[in-house]
């Protein structure tokens, strides 16, 4: 028994190991900051409170001997920080947002008093990209939100960015080569890195899962990748954050549809109306599970399109059916003509690279076990 717990504990330390080597780029942002007194003295072990206004999580650190706090793996949303020392007044900066890799510097000069006092920053401090040299350009949720998208595709909303050209005319979220089908910075298109919540969903130049539009929180742009942990694309890199479920009940609906009795006149001569149609509906729903502790987000979205179409093919005659070709005619300079059937076997190449065949002297065939013979003349 000893054996096999060993065996077993080697075997789950091995898939950690693995597991381990196999982490995504991470889209979660940091909190940083330096907190000081008046004379720009560092203060050590002030307790530091990360609080997270939509599921109300707190999260506390210590500065360190040098006055340093530093909050990783934040996940993208809306933060309150609250420092208090023993013989210092408290202070709270309000209003930070953390977006999708985003790095938050919030120092802290604490004044003189007692807990009970308290000085309130709303003023939202800036992000400042300090660990990457990318060049990003970040979509936030009220841009996803409101940027029109008739086709609802959400890796559409890279186009927002000054350098990215469209290289693709299919642009509906289960057309798998839109997303990627797109110039970040030049001569990228096809080769760029889509990423899901720091999950890459692409399977070669397509992509495996888009997203509903009314699911995304954040989308970013990197025109250029050149940190560590990104290195799987000659390209681009597209990260799509998705929203999740907070201590507040919210949600949508939608649907969109397309009807001929709606349209306008497609031709006036014969007033004939578009027959196409198109139902998409759907919808997100975030929740409470437990209170400031496990929530949940749930987002459909569905597509029905009828799309009528004419096209045009050749069904073999009774005759061919049968092996008998001696009637099949074809078109040969727009008129209709015997067609010519050449044995296979007799073709020879020219001096000058020409081809030739010499053609069945008659033109009745038998089929047997899916293999076509020429009948004796």
């Amino acid at each position: 028994m000893r054996g096999l717990s060993l065996r077993i504990e080697l075997t789950i330390a091995a898939l950690l190991i693995l597991a381990s080597a196999c982490l995504a780029q991470d889209y979660r942002g940091r909190i940083q900051g330096l907190v000081t007194d008046q004379t720009q003295a560092a203060i050590p072990n002030v307790t530091v409170t990360l609080h997270n206004v939509n599921t109300g999580i707190n999260f506390v650190r210590q500065t360190s001997d040098t006055g340093l706090y530093l909050f990783d793996l934040v996940d993208p949303g809306s933060y309150t920080i609250t420092i208090e020392a023993t013989g210092f007044s408290r202070f709270i900066q309000e209003n930070i947002v953390v977006h999708t890799r985003g790095d938050v510097t919030v120092n802290a000069l604490l004044k003189p008093g007692t807990v009970q006092e308290s000085i309130t920053v709303a003023e939202s401090p800036a992000s400042v990209q300090f660990n990457t040299s990318n060049q990003d350009l970040t979509i936030d949720s009220t841009m996803a939100a409101e940027t029109p998208r008739y086709d609802r595709n959400p890796f559409k909303l890279t186009l927002l960015a000054p350098e990215a050209i469209n290289t693709r005319g299919e642009v509906r979220p289960f057309e798998s080569w839109s997303g990627n089908s797109v110039d970040l910075g030049g001569q990228t298109n096809l080769k760029n890195d889509l990423l899901i919540d720091g999950s890459p969903v692409g399977v070669g130049h397509k992509y495996s899962y888009p997203p509903n539009m009314d699911a995304v929180q954040e989308v970013i742009v990197s025109q250029n990748s050149v940190d560590a942990e990104s290195g799987h694309s000659a390209g681009g890199i597209i990260t799509m954050t998705t929203k999740a479920g907070t201590n507040e009940w919210h949600g949508d609906a939608f649907y969109l549809g397309r009807y001929p009795w709606l349209d306008a006149e497609s031709d006036r001569t014969i007033f004939s109306k578009v027959a196409t149609r198109q139902n998409i509906w759907g919808g997100t729903l975030g929740n409470p599970i437990k209170k400031n502790k496990l929530f949940n987000f749930f987002s459909i979205e569905n597509w029905k399109l009828d799309s009528p179409a004419n096209y045009v093919t050749t069904l073999p005659t009774t005759l061919e059916q049968q092996g008998d070709f001696s009637q099949s005619y074809g078109l040969q300079n727009g008129k209709s003509v015997l067609r010519t059937i050449f044995d296979p076997f007799s073709t020879a190449v020219g001096a000058n690279g020409t081809v030739t065949r010499t053609p069945f002297p008659a033109t009745r065939f038998r089929r047997t076990g899916g293999i076509l013979w020429r009948r004796p003349s």
